[in-house]
């Protein structure tokens, strides 16, 4: 248990959002995620909603549609693979306060990476990471699958 308090913890450094996705039953659990989400998420456990609702609130509209195409349970078990463990979108986070200019945008990274396969190699849970990348020189037009 302790070395599972400090993965967490390690991670929690890194990623303001971790999620286990199982991507079978559509389902997810947040190991760490900001109050705000988890205020408006609730008791939600369907992956598929809770990107939605999460997608409405927190992205910036024009980035809406890479965001869900991307992070969306049928393309996750149709993309990840041993030979491509991850995928990865960038998107515009509303700022906090809505009064804020439009240079006020923080950029995120959202990653899913493969976790287990099943017997037939195909997906069967995958790791969900978000980063504040504000600053760093890619941008969503540039994201995508592949070795980061």
């Amino acid at each position: 248990m302790e070395d599972r308090a400090y993965i967490i913890s390690s991670l929690s450094t890194l990623f303001f959002s971790t999620y286990y996705l199982d991507l079978e039953q559509d389902s997810f659990r947040a190991v760490t995620q900001l109050r705000r989400v988890g205020s408006l998420l609730g008791n939600e456990v369907n992956c598929t909603a809770a990107l939605g609702i999460y997608a409405n609130h927190f992205i910036h509209p024009d980035d809406r549609a890479e965001y869900l195409r991307v992070m969306n349970i049928q393309n996750l078990r149709q993309k990840l693979r041993w030979w491509q463990p991850y995928v990865a979108v960038e998107y515009r986070k509303l700022p906090d306060d809505p009064s804020a200019g439009s240079d006020s945008w923080e950029w995120v990274r959202a990653t899913a990476v493969l976790a287990r396969t099943g017997t037939d190699d195909m997906p069967k849970t995958a790791v969900y990471v978000a980063q504040n990348i504000t600053g760093n020189e890619r941008r969503l037009g540039t994201a995508g699958s592949g070795p980061l």
